[in-house]
This record gives structure tokens, sequence and C-alpha cells, in this order.
């Protein structure tokens, strides 16, 4: 968004929960990395009964792993961006007076961190990996 001639950075995950609203886009690439998850770690599981089922889930996982992480990549270029500008790491390291600006750029990079989608996320992987696992070692060496 462009405020006369100056670049306004626009802040997704503020910090300022009620003053700033997460957009709706945030919510479906989450929900598009879940099902990515769930996709991509079910492939070994079906592959021995459905080939074609394994190979829908593989591009469904793969695919939307892509278009999450481009939109990440997205998301976190705009925040590496604003960092480089604001030269706000060299303030804190200097213990520089900071502009307002500063203090939303750095609340919104603490929020990003405390972020409940991303421990969500985390533990959809971490479940999913373990159970991808343990039915794959189970069909592989003890199913007779």
């Amino acid at each position: 968004m462009k405020s006369g001639n100056k670049e306004k950075f626009i802040c997704y995950d503020c910090f300022r929960l009620r003053a700033c609203k997460e957009p709706i886009t945030s919510w479906v690439f989450f929900f598009l990395a879940l099902i990515a998850v769930i996709a991509i770690r079910a492939v070994n599981v079906v592959l021995d009964f459905s080939p074609v089922l394994a190979k829908i889930f593989w591009y469904t996982g793969v695919g939307g792993f892509f278009v999450y992480f481009m939109y990440k990549f997205r998301y976190d270029s705009i925040l590496h961006r604003e960092l480089a500008r604001t030269k706000l790491v060299d303030k804190l390291l200097s213990q520089d007076r900071l502009s307002q600006h500063d203090y939303n750029v750095l609340g919104t990079i603490l929020c990003k961190l405390s972020s409940k989608k991303d421990k969500i996320n985390y533990f959809f992987i971490f479940f999913f990996s373990g159970l991808a696992l343990g039915l794959a070692i189970y069909m592989d060496f003890f199913k007779g």
C-alpha cells in the first residue's frame, strides 16, 4: 500500500491483535499446509492399496507445500525488507531510539514468532510424521 511516495508497511500478523485483522488468505494457506502435511504422509500408507490414490496424495502434498512456501517466502521477504530498510537490528544493538514504525515492525516479528498457527502446523507435522513412520514400520516389518 502506498501513501504519497513512500511505501507503507502492511502488518499481516499485528501484535495489536484487535487493531489489525489477519487476512483470510493467511488462514487459507494455513489449511492448505495442513492438508499437504497429511497428504504427503499418507502416500506410503496407501501405496500398497491404491497407487493412483498415492499419486493423488503425493501431488496434493507437494503442490500444497509448493504454494504454501511461496506464500511464506513472500511474507518473510516483506519482513526482511523492513528489517533492512529500518536498520532495526543495528538500532537495537546500539540502543538507538526507535520510531513508531520500528516498534510496529518489531511487534510484527515477535507476533510471528508466537503464532498459534505455526504451533498447530508443527503439531500436525510431528503427529502425522510419527503416525506415518509407525504405520510404515508396521507394514514393512511386522505385517505378515
